[in-house]
């Protein structure tokens, strides 16, 4: 009683670690069955020569069942231990030692490592097998043979069984366990890969959409601006004046519509249509020109380009506009040299200005540096076409370079 007090106070599992609760259950029912047996002159009286020593049974039973409480700290240890306390209870003329042989058998079976409890299950069948054989040729007796048999198999055999069923029953629960440990792993990771891919279909969808409203409003503003500085640089010109008004009513108007369209076609999930043609290239250059800028244009693709691809044509139609608006910003009084060639089966698309160049008189935005969205989006747009893209400051000019496959017309 003190023993199980102690235990329940400190839990499942004593300070010891892997003695456990559940293995005073079977040592003491053991020891009870014993003493009932005796109690009742059951217990048997052939005492193998050993007739003086038999009133000390009650030691190797008590040394047996301690052993069974203590077995997990080392199986094999105690197993041994708990066999000997069974078969010196059978020497003294106790019947509970079959009681401590089957639970040797089981122990060692059941909790051993699993070449050990391979060899006593194994073990367990043969010693049954021979011990039949053996006591035949001895005693000669059919009968007694077949007796011994079924005492042997109910002590040795028959345990064996039993826990090799119990192991392999905890083992295949413990390998569905892991099995569905991983399933759920397996899971989670989906889920996170999932997750992952999700973020980055959004983060490439918010990119694609920072870069058609930049592309569209750029171009509409930057013609604004400048129309609007036309007039303001010449207010008695009313001839100038109308037609920048006339003009910057039109570059509303349009960027208007296609904000509007690009929202619809986003609302509904639509992909984007590709905007702009090299057919509306040289309309595009007249807005800019319109406003005093030079720039030189030179087309020598067949046909000017028209029997390109709509993403191709669109890519550099959005190239030649951010062009235009770099321009427009950045060195205004220079002239800018668009050029679209064919080269090896891919168009060239080139762009270059004098780099501006500080005076003190002009006015500070004319050299803003620019966010460099522009570029990126130009970098962008030739990346995805499977081309190739450049801009860089050499010997006072800037120069931009794009060649992108022709592919499919």
């Amino acid at each position: 009683m003190l023993a199980t007090t102690f235990l329940r106070s400190t839990g499942r599992s004593t300070p010891w670690g892997r003695i456990r609760l559940e293995d005073l259950t079977p040592a003491l029912s053991y020891a009870g069955l014993t003493w009932l047996l005796h109690a009742l002159a059951l217990a048997g009286s052939n005492t193998w020569g050993l007739r003086d020593y038999a009133q000390w049974w009650p030691v190797p039973l008590a040394i047996g069942c301690l052993a069974i409480f203590l077995r997990r700290l080392n199986v094999p240890v105690f197993s041994a231990i708990i066999a000997v306390s069974g078969i010196a209870l059978l020497l003294l003329g106790s019947t509970g030692g079959f009681f401590l042989i089957f639970e040797a058998v089981f122990t060692l079976v059941l909790l051993a490592g699993p070449r050990l409890s391979r060899i006593a299950e194994h073990g367990a069948l043969v010693l049954t097998g021979l011990l039949v054989v053996v006591m035949y040729f001895v005693t000669g007796s059919a009968a007694i043979s077949v007796t011994i048999g079924l005492v042997v198999g109910m002590t040795l055999l028959m345990p064996a069984e039993w826990a090799g069923n119990v192991r392999k029953a905890r083992d295949l629960a413990a390998s569905e366990a892991q099995t569905a440990a991983a399933v759920a792993e397996a899971a989670a990771e989906r889920a996170k890969a999932q997750a992952a891919e999700h973020d980055m279909a959004l983060a490439a969808e918010r990119t694609m959409m920072a870069r058609e409203v930049h592309d569209v409003l750029s171009a509409r503003l930057a013609a604004i601006a400048l129309h609007s500085g036309a007039a303001l640089n010449a207010p008695q010109d009313e001839a100038l004046n109308a037609r920048a008004m006339a003009e910057i009513r039109v570059q509303s108007v349009k960027g208007i519509e296609e904000l509007n369209t690009m929202i619809r076609m986003l609302h509904r999930g639509a992909p984007l249509a590709p905007v702009g043609t090299l057919a509306d290239v040289p309309s595009l250059i007249e807005t800019f020109t319109g406003t005093g800028l030079r720039v030189r244009y030179r087309n020598e693709l067949a046909d000017a380009g028209s029997g390109l691809a709509a993403t191709l044509q669109a890519a550099l139609y959005r190239a030649v506009n951010e062009s235009l608006i770099n321009f427009s910003k950045h060195a205004p009084h220079g002239e800018l040299e668009l050029d679209l060639a064919a080269s090896d089966g891919s168009v060239r698309f080139t762009a270059a200005n004098p780099l501006a160049h500080d005076t003190g008189n002009e006015p500070a935005a004319q050299h803003s540096t620019g966010t460099g969205t522009g570029l990126r989006s130009m970098h962008a747009r030739s990346s995805e076409l499977g081309g190739f893209f450049r801009a860089e400051a050499i010997g006072g000019r800037f120069t931009l370079n794009m060649l992108l496959p022709l592919g499919e017309r």
